[in-house]
C-alpha cells in the first residue's frame, strides 16, 4: 500500500472527524530521561477574530512519518473542559521563535463551539508570533505608575511568591480579566489565607489536600487593569506536571497556566509602547528547561512552584536549524539528557540547586 500524500493525509483527517476548523499551535520539544515530549504552549484560530487557547492539559504525542512529510496528532484539554483533537504535519510549518518554540498550521477538532473557550484574543505577526492580549492587576496607585512610566517592574519572587530569586526578575501577566474571588486569587498562586490546596493524582479525597504556603493577598489589592499586548515568544515557559492515573493513559498538565511572566535580566525593566510590551533583546531572561513535578507525590506537586527541584527536568531542545520532525527523526531512541547542564534559578536564600 503506498503510503497518502501529504494533502490527501490532511483531507482524510478532516472527513474522519467532526467540527474541524484550521488553526495554529505553538509548542516545544522537550526531553527527559528516557522520553521526548511535545508541550503546546497555545492554540489559536480565527472564530469571527483571533483567539487563542491556553492548554490545561495534553497527552503524549502521536507522530507519523510518511514518505515526504511528517505529522503530529496531539489530545489537549482546554478552558472549561473539552478536549480538542490536533493535528499538525510538517508542511504546516510556519516558524521558529527565539524562545525555542515552533509554530505550525493546524487543523482542530473540537466538541461544540469553540470560541466559548477561548482565553483571549490575539493577534498573528508577520514574524508567526502571537501578540496575546493579556491583563496586569495591582491598585489604583501602581496602575497609575505603570501607565505614566511606560514599562513593568520586574519581581524578585518566585511564582509560589515565597522565595527571592538572584539571576532573574519577572513582569506578571494573566489571562483573567478580573480578580473578584478566592478562586481567581487560586490560580494566580495567591491566597488571602495565604495558603492553597494541592490534589494528589490518585488522591481519594479532597481531605488527602497538601496546603501550600503561597503569596498572601486579597482581592482589594487587584482592583485596577493594565491591559497589555505580549508577544507569545515572551513568556516563560511553563512548568509542567505528570499525571500517572491508576487505569488511564498517562496525561500532562500545564501547571498555574493563569500566569504568564515575561522574565527579565535582574534590575531591568519591561517597557510597553503603543499597548505592546517590547524588551530589547540583551533585557530578556530565559530558562532552556521546565520543571517536571510528578504529580501524585508531594514533592513533585510542590516543585513547579518552588522552583528549586532540579531534579526532574524537561529540557527544552532549540530547534532553530531544523524543525521538531526532523530533529525526532534524526535522534531516534537515543539520550538527550546526558551533558546538559542548564542555568538553573538562583535563589537569595539558598543559592543554586544542585542536580
Amino acid at each position: 500500500m503506498n503510503s497518502p500524500t501529504e494533502a490527501e493525509f490532511i483531507d482524510h483527517w478532516r472527513e474522519m472527524r467532526p467540527n474541524v476548523i484550521d488553526g495554529f499551535i505553538k509548542l516545544k520539544l522537550v526531553h527527559a530521561e528516557g522520553t521526548s515530549l511535545l508541550v503546546p504552549d497555545l492554540l489559536a484560530a480565527d472564530l469571527g477574530g483571533m483567539r487563542w487557547f491556553q492548554p490545561k492539559f495534553f497527552y503524549a504525542p502521536q507522530l507519523s512519518f510518511w514518505e515526504g512529510y511528517a505529522a503530529a496528532n496531539i489530545g489537549i484539554e482546554v478552558s472549561g473542559g473539552p478536549l480538542v483533537n490536533v493535528t499538525f504535519t510538517s508542511g504546516g510549518f510556519v516558524a521558529s521563535l527565539s524562545d525555542s518554540s515552533q509554530v505550525y498550521r493546524c487543523m482542530i477538532s473540537a466538541p461544540g463551539d469553540l470560541a466559548r473557550s477561548a482565553d483571549g484574543t490575539c493577534s498573528l505577526e508577520p514574524s508567526g508570533d502571537f501578540r496575546l492580549d493579556i491583563f496586569h492587576h495591582t491598585t489604583d496607585q501602581a496602575a497609575e505608575a505603570i501607565q505614566a512610566s511606560g514599562h513593568f517592574r520586574g519581581s524578585n519572587w518566585n511564582v509560589q511568591g515565597t522565595r527571592e530569586l538572584k539571576n532573574v526578575a519577572y513582569a506578571y501577566f494573566t489571562g483573567l480579566r478580573r480578580i473578584t474571588s478566592e478562586q481567581d486569587l487560586a490560580k494566580i498562586a495567591m491566597a488571602s489565607t495565604g495558603f492553597i490546596g494541592l490534589l494528589k493524582t490518585n488522591a481519594a479525597s479532597r481531605k488527602e489536600a497538601i496546603s501550600l504556603k503561597v503569596y498572601r493577598q486579597s482581592t482589594l489589592d487587584r482592583t485596577a487593569t493594565v491591559p497589555i499586548s505580549v508577544p507569545a515568544s515572551l513568556v516563560a515557559s511553563q512548568h509542567v506536571y505528570l499525571h500517572a492515573a491508576r487505569g488511564q493513559a498517562v496525561y500532562y498538565e500545564a501547571c498555574n497556566p493563569d500566569i504568564y511572566r515575561v522574565g527579565l535580566q535582574p534590575g531591568k525593566v519591561a517597557p510597553f509602547t503603543g499597548g505592546v510590551l517590547n524588551v530589547p533583546e540583551a533585557d530578556r531572561k530565559r530558562f532552556e528547561y521546565m520543571v517536571l513535578g510528578d504529580a501524585d507525590t508531594a514533592a513533585g506537586l510542590i516543585a513547579p512552584f518552588d522552583e528549586e527541584e532540579t531534579k526532574s527536568l524537561l529540557h527544552i531542545e532549540a530547534c532553530t536549524q531544523q524543525s521538531i520532525f526532523d530533529f525526532w527523526h534524526s535522534h531516534p531512541n537515543s539520550d538527550q539528557v546526558a551533558g546538559r547542564a542548564p542555568e538553573l534559578f538562583m535563589f537569595k536564600d539558598r543559592g543554586q540547586a544542585e542536580i
